[in-house]
């Protein structure tokens, strides 16, 4: 997703609301530190624009359910220590 669809989306949604979002940039995944990039030369920013388009085809389900479930404990544990 582009930052500025991101920001036409947000935009749409009341300010004082509170939302779960994630996002993750180029050097999130692919460090320009010699001792720490996967691939020499390291990976250009036309190729994370390449492939960046992945994240939007993906089943983010799993995701989304594993968020859910440690969102629901925390609940749980708040509800306890409320007692």
């Amino acid at each position: 997703m582009k930052v500025k669809d991101a920001i036409e989306y947000l935009r749409e949604l009341p300010e004082e609301d509170h939302i779960v979002i994630a996002w993750w940039e180029m050097d999130m995944f692919y460090d320009s530190h010699p001792a720490r990039t996967r691939f020499e030369p390291t990976v250009t920013k036309k190729e994370w624009e390449d492939v960046v388009h992945i994240g939007d085809d993906m089943d983010w389900s799993m995701t989304h359910e594993s968020l859910r479930e440690v969102m629901d404990m925390e609940i749980l544990i708040n509800r306890k220590a409320d007692e």
